[in-house]
């Protein structure tokens, strides 16, 4: 009730302590306070804002909830990933975000399990877990990031990287285009 009594204060102040009305104009008083009424009513127009420093470990979190122990049977007979990095990195000439990169280390149970490809697909699925996932990812990058590096590791040795446009991820994320578009759209580099 306190609250919303809290905006009027100035307002009966300012009738409290105003001087006697007698020789004033009724009309200039009222227009008084029906501009104090509408300065304090006046809302404050809302700027978006860029994310000032994206929190990676945000991002690692995030996406190792949507890998780790989800699907125990893989894990058992194919291999474990789960992400050990996020970094963004920032173009010289103009010092703004430009790419998300994303490490994923594997472990292999049987046989060699552990591919860019797989990687990436699994990395994919992480993003597309639920709704909320991905609107926690991209609360955490930077509207300038337009390159998603997936940087895959097997027990640690780095054996490739998944190079694709940011944009294209959202689209695949926000169902614009689908699986087979966004695998056409990927680069694959090997060391």
């Amino acid at each position: 009730m306190l609250k919303r009594l809290l905006p009027f204060v100035p307002i009966i102040f300012l009738i409290a302590c105003f001087p006697p009305t007698e020789g004033i104009d009724p009309a200039y008083s009222t227009a008084v306070i029906q501009t104090l009424t509408a300065t304090m009513w006046t809302p404050t127009p809302v700027t978006p804002t860029v994310t000032p420093i994206p929190n990676t470990g945000k991002i690692v979190d995030i996406l190792n909830d949507g890998i780790v122990r989800i699907d125990p049977l893989a894990e058992s007979i194919e291999a474990k990933f789960n992400v050990i990095d996020a970094q963004i990195t920032y173009d010289s000439p103009t010092n703004t975000a430009g790419t998300l990169s994303i490490h994923i280390e594997c472990e292999w149970i049987f046989s060699n399990s552990c591919t860019l490809e797989r990687a990436f697909i699994v990395l994919m699925h992480a993003f597309t877990a639920n709704d909320k996932t991905f609107g926690k990812i991209t609360e955490q990058v930077p509207i300038t990031v337009h390159t998603l590096q997936v940087v895959n590791y097997n027990h640690m040795t780095k054996i490739g990287m998944i190079i694709v446009p940011w944009t294209d991820i959202v689209e695949y994320a926000n169902g614009n285009i689908n699986g087979s578009q966004l695998g056409l759209r990927i680069t694959r580099l090997v060391p």
